[in-house]
C-alpha cells in the first residue's frame, strides 16, 4: 500500500484551455492508480467545504480511501500559459493555516501543501516540498522516516541547503536531513540521483508536445511507486519516472502504457546549457506584441539560453536608420531563430528568410495563420509550432543538439 498526502487544488490555464481539480496529491493518486490499479492507495488531504463532495466522488470513482482534514479555503492556481508563474488564490499569505495532518503508514508519498503541514511517520517516505518560494525541510515538518528519499527541484534545494553547490546540497540532505536518497530535478537538464554509493544523471526526454503543469507531481508519484512498491533501486525508479513523465507531458494523460502516447519521445543529453544565442524575431509595435516578446525572452533565459532580442538590443529605430543592419549583424552571431509569426510581420519574415539563407535553423511560433500562408516556411523545413511552451522547449533541444 502507498499512502499519499498532498494538496487538492483547482488548476486553470488560459492557453491552452485547461480547468480541472488536481493538485499534487490528487494528481499522484491518479498517476499511481493508472500505472497499477492493483496497488492499494490511501489519500490524506486538506478539504474545504467546497471540495467535500468532489473528494467523495473521487473516492468512489477510483476506490481510493480518502481522509479529509478540515481547511477553510479552497485553493486554486491560474496560469496564463503553462510556463508563466501562476496566480494563487487566495493569496498564499491570506490562506488560513489548518491543523496539521497526522498519520503513520509504511510507505508514504508526502507533498508540501499551502494550507498547512503534515506530520507523518513511515518506514519509507518520499518527500517533495513543492514550494519554490519557501520550501520546508522534511525535519522541519516534525515528520520521521526510517528511510527517506527527498525529491526536490534545484531551486528548492538551493533554498533549503542555502547553497548552489550540488556537493554542499547533497551533504546537507544526507547529513542534516538523514536522507538515504536525494533526487534533484534539474529542469530541462534532467535529474541527479544521489545515494550513499551512486551519483547518476537521469536523462530528460524530447517530446512532440510539452504540457509541464503537474509534471513534477507525476515524477514524484512514479518514482515513489517503483521505489516503495515495485522493488526498484532509486536510480531505476528515477529512470522510469523520467520516461513516464515524458509520456504525461506528451499527452496530458496518465495512460503510461499506451504506445500511441510514447510516439515522438526520445532521450537527449544536456550536460550544460547551450552557449549559442537565440535570435528572437517578432513584431514589437503594440503593447501586446512587446509583452509577448518579453515573455518569450524571459522563458528562453529561464530555460538556460542566451538571447539576442532586437527590441532590447537595438530598439525601434526609424525608417532609413541602421536598425536593419544592426539586427542582421546580431542574427549573424546566433545559432537559431525563434520567430513569432502571427500577423506575418514583414520585418520578421525578412529575418526568417535571411536565417534560412545562412542555414540557421528556425522555430516558428504561430497560432492563427493558415497553412497556405506558411507554405514557404513549411517547405524550407522551419519547425512550425502552435503551442508556445512546446516551441520554447523545442528551441532549447534544437540548440543543444546543434552545439
Amino acid at each position: 500500500m502507498i499512502t499519499i498526502t498532498g494538496g487538492t487544488y483547482r488548476e486553470r490555464c488560459l492557453c491552452p484551455d485547461f480547468d480541472f481539480k488536481f493538485g499534487s496529491g490528487l494528481r499522484a493518486c491518479h498517476a499511481i492508480h493508472a500505472l497499477d490499479d492493483s496497488v492499494e492507495v490511501e489519500f490524506h488531504t486538506f478539504c474545504s467545504p467546497d471540495n467535500d463532495l468532489f473528494l467523495t466522488m473521487f473516492e468512489d470513482a477510483l476506490k481510493i480511501k480518502t481522509h479529509k482534514y478540515s481547511a477553510a479555503d479552497s485553493v486554486g492556481f491560474i496560469y496564463d500559459y503553462p510556463l508563466r508563474t501562476p496566480v494563487i488564490y487566495p493569496r498564499p499569505d491570506m490562506i488560513a493555516e489548518a491543523e496539521p495532518i497526522r498519520f503513520e503508514a509504511e510507505n508514504i508519498l508526502y507533498f508540501g501543501m499551502l494550507e498547512g503541514n503534515a506530520v507523518v511517520k513511515g518506514k519509507r517516505v518520499v518527500y517533495d516540498p513543492q514550494s519554490p518560494v519557501n520550501p520546508i525541510s522534511f525535519k522541519a515538518t516534525g515528520s520521521e522516516a526510517e528511510e527517506l528519499a527527498v525529491v526536490i527541484n534545484y531551486k528548492e534545494a538551493q533554498k533549503v541547503a542555502k547553497s548552489k553547490d550540488l556537493k554542499v546540497i547533497k551533504a546537507y540532505f544526507f547529513e542534516q536531513e538523514g536522507a538515504a536518497v536525494l533526487v534533484v530535478k534539474m529542469g530541462p537538464k534532467g535529474a541527479m540521483v544521489y545515494t550513499a554509493d551512486e551519483e547518476v544523471v537521469i536523462p530528460v526526454y524530447k517530446t512532440g508536445y510539452v504540457w509541464p503543469i503537474g509534471s513534477g507531481d507525476v515524477f514524484a508519484a512514479i518514482f515513489a511507486y517503483h521505489w516503495m512498491q515495485g522493488g526498484k533501486t532509486a536510480v531505476e525508479a528515477a529512470q522510469k519516472a523520467s520516461f513516464s513523465t515524458a509520456i504525461y507531458c506528451n499527452s496530458k494523460s496518465f495512460r503510461f502504457e499506451y504506445s500511441g502516447y510514447q510516439e515522438n519521445i526520445s532521450s537527449i543529453s544536456i550536460p550544460e546549457f547551450p552557449k549559442g544565442k537565440v535570435y528572437l524575431a517578432g513584431p514589437f509595435f503594440t503593447f501586446s506584441q512587446k509583452w509577448l516578446i518579453n515573455e518569450v525572452m524571459s522563458n528562453l533565459h529561464h530555460l538556460g539560453m542566451q538571447v539576442f532580442s532586437p527590441l532590447h538590443e537595438v530598439g525601434l529605430g526609424e525608417p532609413g536608420s541602421d536598425v536593419a543592419k544592426k539586427d542582421l549583424e546580431g542574427l549573424d552571431d546566433c545559432k537559431i531563430v525563434f520567430a513569432i509569426l502571427d500577423g506575418l510581420d514583414p520585418g520578421t519574415l525578412v529575418e526568417v528568410g535571411y536565417a534560412l539563407k545562412m542555414k540557421i535553423p528556425v522555430i516558428a511560433y504561430v497560432e492563427n495563420e493558415a497553412d497556405t500562408d506558411l507554405t514557404m516556411l513549411i517547405g524550407t523545413d522551419c519547425e512550425i509550432e502552435k503551442d508556445l511552451t512546446t516551441a520554447l522547449y523545442k528551441c532549447l533541444w534544437m540548440l543543444a543538439e546543434n552545439e
